[in-house]
């Protein structure tokens, strides 16, 4: 029966390959994770400006929706009764008093 080792073609076990064994494989994680924190540093320096753009960009919004709001109050107060009354009596227009109407769907006539 063969070992694993033997199985790849290496004379000696992995372990016992790398200089000083133990040693060897704490110099192989150290490498590992700071490579890893190294990747880790950079996602977060690049992603950091990213955040406070997205941050501007929604107060931005925020600030154009109060803005749309306003116009849309200023808006509906404009073009209410109310005010178009007033801009009717202001432009020397004078309300009718008694108004009568004609049906159309009733067929009336009117005589000169």
């Amino acid at each position: 029966m063969t070992r694993p080792h033997q199985r790849f073609g290496f004379k000696e076990p992995i372990g016992r390959q790398i200089p000083q064994g133990a040693m060897g494989w704490s110099l192989l994680i150290l490498v590992v994770w700071l490579g890893m924190a190294g990747l880790y540093v950079t996602q977060i320096v690049r992603a950091a400006p990213r955040g406070d753009q997205l941050q501007k960009l929604e107060r931005h919004v925020d600030e154009m929706q109060r803005d749309i709001m306003a116009l849309e109050d200023s808006t509906a107060k404009a073009s209410s009764l109310h005010a178009l009354a007033e801009r009717a009596q202001g432009l020397g227009l004078v309300q009718v008093q008694n108004p009568e109407y004609v049906n159309p769907a009733a067929h009336a006539f009117v005589r000169r």
